[in-house]
């Protein structure tokens, strides 16, 4: 009986030691499972983070090539209306040159003083200055032939006038 008291006691304090270690082993492993847990918690967090910065950064690179794709698109329609600004302008810089040359031609053609002022307003409207300068040379020449044979009929209108005036002084005279 003694043996078996003392086997008893044995296997109790075997328990017990048992259930001491049980417990420090339980206490070691939920610190263990704890310290995973945050493990895990941190590294979720991290990636959730990284993910959340990667998410950020490809919405500003869309965002950055969407403001590109308009700032390229708005440049090019202000290239295209300059461009046809710039055409709009030519033509209507070759329609004036143009008028202006049928109203040199015109002038050239029916040498009077009437037909000066407009030739003259029609090239002053000229852009062109080469076109401008060759036009009113035009006019000038026009101009000089015209004042010539003004001066050429007064002259023969003077000696029209001296003759006929000789002519009646001589029929008194006789």
């Amino acid at each position: 009986m003694k043996k078996r008291l003392i086997l008893t006691i044995l296997i109790a304090l075997l328990f017990g030691a048992c259930s001491n270690q049980n417990e420090a082993s339980q206490k070691e492993t939920e610190k263990q499972v704890g310290f995973v847990q945050k493990e895990e918690k941190a590294k979720k967090e991290r990636d959730e983070q990284e993910k959340a910065e990667k998410e950020k950064k490809a919405k500003e690179e869309q965002e950055r090539k969407e403001k590109e794709e308009r700032e390229k698109k708005a440049k090019e329609e202000q290239e295209r209306k300059e461009k046809e600004e710039r055409e709009k302008k030519e033509a209507e810089a070759k329609q004036l040159a143009e008028q202006a040359e049928a109203s040199v031609q015109l002038l050239e053609n029916n040498q009077i003083q009437d037909n000066i002022a407009p030739a003259q307003a029609a090239v002053e409207q000229v852009v062109d200055p080469t076109v401008k300068a060759t036009l009113t040379e035009r006019i000038g020449h026009v101009q000089n032939a015209i004042n010539e044979k003004a001066k050429v009929e007064a002259q023969q209108a003077a000696a029209a006038q001296q003759a006929a005036d000789q002519e009646q002084r001589t029929v008194y005279v006789a």
